[in-house]
């Protein structure tokens, strides 16, 4: 299937699935330009995680102070998550998320694989999430640090999309290619499916 560029505003306001197993959120520093001066702005972004383990890029926003956390729960909310197990994420997104949906979990990912609530496979797919966002934030703040500075919010958001959309093709050629699906490293999956044991 060949794989296409989407414009950020339709990659980054898609409808969501209703249900996650893991919501987790990361932060990028990203050059910008203000006044004249470059800056660095922060941008959240996050991956929501299924059962098997496979994950979808949920969005990025800008930080614009206090009231971030609450847009950004707005905004999942309204592109249609309803039930999430647990958050890995500030206390400020976690209590925002939970104020519009009581099905948010704010239970931490080791809290969840060690709850009893889940046989081993879902544990090492719980496990796996850590890995995955790992490797991920890692990947887009090398990317973000290469940048020059971008001219304003809009040019910042459209870096981000196409390099979450790479991040994303990536991903997931490796792990079509694979026999046992580990889209971000076998050694991360072996070392998930050691510690669920």
């Amino acid at each position: 299937m060949a794989y296409f560029f989407c414009d950020s505003p339709r990659w980054f306001r898609g409808t969501l699935c209703c249900r996650y197993l893991v919501v987790r959120f990361g932060k990028l520093r990203v050059p910008m330009q203000k006044e004249g001066a470059p800056v660095a702005a922060d941008w959240h972004w996050a991956l929501g995680f299924f059962t098997d383990g496979q994950f979808e890029v949920l969005g990025a926003w800008q930080d614009e102070g206090a009231m971030t956390a609450q847009r950004i729960a707005v905004d999942l909310h309204e592109r249609g998550i309803e039930r999430v197990k647990a958050v890995a994420a500030e206390g400020t997104v976690i209590e925002a998320m939970g104020g519009l949906r009581p099905e948010v979990s704010a239970t931490t990912t080791a809290e969840l694989a060690e709850s009893g609530a889940f046989g081993p496979r879902m544990r090492r797919a719980i496990l796996w999430t850590d890995a995955a966002g790992l490797h991920l934030q890692g990947r887009m703040s090398r990317v973000a640090r290469r940048q020059v500075p971008f001219a304003g919010p809009a040019t910042a958001a459209d870096f981000i999309a196409q390099a979450f959309q790479r991040a994303d093709r990536d991903l997931l050629r490796d792990r079509r290619d694979r026999k046992q699906p580990a889209p971000f490293g076998q050694r991360a999956f072996v070392a998930s499916r050691a510690s669920a044991a």
